[in-house]
Order: structure tokens, then C-alpha cells, then sequence
């Protein structure tokens, strides 16, 4: 119904202009619209974030790590700690963002924790083409390499020496490295490290191939044992898992590019890796 000027309201006793009344009627419904507002909103928003489970956090970033693999990541003194734990520990600096980490169970089928909320996981994972249709990689932070280690005692000192000989690598690995390069030696599989190294020092095998963070270990707590004739990078890269389409990688890309650049990388990398 159109009013017309000067109209009055049937039951108006007071004989105020209809425009008034409307005016009246008219901020009455502004006030309890913006009244309703913020409650539909924060319900919208809060949906969105409780079913996502890789997202970034404003002030703090969240990392899980499955704990069970040193020097990566593990627990010591009831307290995370690692190479991974202090790459990520850095990022985080960097990013001017309080970091906390969290302990979970990883595994090869990518299926990311349930029950938590994180940022991003760190935690030794290989980068896989396949699996980039659900989560998103950042660039290699660390590439696996290998030792070829022989007894400090043998008569070999380089590698061509090693050359058709019996040398000893974990079952697991053999996939690491390229086909070329292990033709040049008869390599015997091994389910066992500490197998492997008893037969390189009875002499059972003359050499072996190990990665460097388990031979760095071992080599370590036997000082003058063994000698390292090369260090051979693989074909396994490591990187930081986000959620499906997220914006954190790219802020963790250019961190990662710049402790590369600075020595910051290198410094984390000799601390858990030094042999």
C-alpha cells in the first residue's frame, strides 16, 4: 500500500505524519538487523574452521611430528627435539610466530590426524607425486644422501677401488638410489643395519651404503672405524605437508630460500649431522 502525503493511520489518536511512523518503523528494523548480525557471522565462520584441520593460525603455527625418528624428530628429556624440530622452529621466527609442536602418528597413506588441529607437518616425509592431489608440498627442505663406507683398515681409499665388489645397503633403500650407479657393485640386501656393519667388519662385504643420518650416528660412536669414501645424494626429497590449497606454503617456500642463502640451513644441518 502506497500512503499518500499527509495520511493518517487509522487508530493514529496523536495524529503523527505517516512518515514519521515509518521513519520509527524503519530504525527499529535497522537496529535489530545489526543486532543479528554478528551472531550469524561468527556461526559461519565457525564451521569452516573447526572441519579444517591444516590451517594457518594467527600468531602461533601448530606442527605435528611423528616423534619416532632421530635425528629428525624425537623425544628427549620429555621435550620434541630434531632437525626437522628446528627447521620448523626457524620458520616460525621467521614468520614472527610462536611456535607449538605436537606429537602424532604419521604414515604413508597421508591421512592427516583427526582429532588435532595443525598448521603444517614436518616430519621426514618424502615428497610424492601422487599424493599432491590431497595435500601440498613445500619445496625439498632436506635430500637424503648416502655414505659409502669401508673399514679405516682396508686397503681401499676411493671408490673405484670398491668397484664389482660385494657391498651391503638395507632391502629399503635400494629404490634411493639410481640403478646406475649400484651396477657398479655387487650389493647384498640387509633387513638389519647393525647386521650389515658386523659383516663389513668380518670382512664378509666390502664396503656398504647407508644414509647419512643413521651412518653419521653409528660412524660416530665408532671413532676411527670406518672411513667414508663418498656421500651420494638420492632421489628421496623431504618437504612440509600443508592442507589442499593453503596460503602458508609459499610464506614457508621463501623462508626455507632464505636459510638456504643465509647459512642458516647448514649451521641446522652439521648440528644433526655432523660426522
Amino acid at each position: 500500500m502506497i500512503f499518500g502525503k499527509g495520511y493518517q493511520l487509522p487508530g493514529n489518536r496523536a495524529g503523527y505524519p505517516v512518515k514519521f511512523l515509518i521513519l520509527i518503523a524503519l530504525i527499529i528494523f535497522l537496529v535489530l538487523s545489526s543486532g543479528c548480525g554478528p551472531v550469524n557471522d561468527v556461526k559461519n565462520e565457525a564451521g569452516p574452521q573447526s572441519e579444517q584441520k591444516l590451517t594457518h593460525t594467527t600468531g602461533k603455527l601448530i606442527v605435528g611430528s611423528d616423534t619416532t625418528y632421530p635425528p629428525f624428530e624425537y623425544i628427549k628429556d620429555n621435550e620434541i627435539v630434531g632437525f626437522d624440530i628446528d627447521i620448523a622452529g626457524e620458520i616460525a621466527e621467521r614468520l614472527d610466530l610462536e611456535v607449538e609442536f605436537k606429537s602424532i602418528e604419521w604414515d604413508s597413506t597421508f591421512k592427516i590426524p583427526e582429532e588435532i588441529r595443525l598448521d603444517m607437518v614436518v616430519s621426514a616425509i618424502p615428497v610424492m607425486e601422487e599424493k599432491k592431489e590431497f595435500v601440498d608440498f613445500s619445496d625439498p627442505y632436506f635430500v637424503m644422501e648416502y655414505m659409502l663406507v669401508t673399514l679405516k683398515e682396508a686397503e681401499v681409499k676411493i671408490k673405484e677401488d670398491l668397484e664389482g665388489s660385494k657391498i651391503g645397503m638395507l632391502k629399503d633403500a635400494a629404490g634411493s638410489l639410481p640403478g646406475e650407479y649400484l651396477s657398479s657393485y655387487q650389493v647384498e640386501s640387509y633387513n638389519d643395519v647393525l647386521l650389515m656393519f658386523d659383516d663389513l667388519k668380518n670382512k664378509k662385504i666390502e664396503g656398504l651404503l647407508i644414509s647419512v643420518p643413521i651412518g653419521s650416528s653409528i660412524i660416530g660412536e665408532n671413532n676411527g672405524s670406518y672411513s667414508i669414501l663418498e656421500i651420494v645424494r638420492s632421489n628421496t626429497e623431504f618437504g612440509i605437508v600443508f592442507a589442499k590449497g593453503g596460503i602458508l606454503k609459499d610464506k614457508v617456500n621463501r623462508v626455507l630460500s632464505e636459510i638456504k642463502e643465509d647459512g642458516t640451513y647448514e649451521e641446522i644441518y652439521n648440528r644433526w649431522f655432523e660426522y
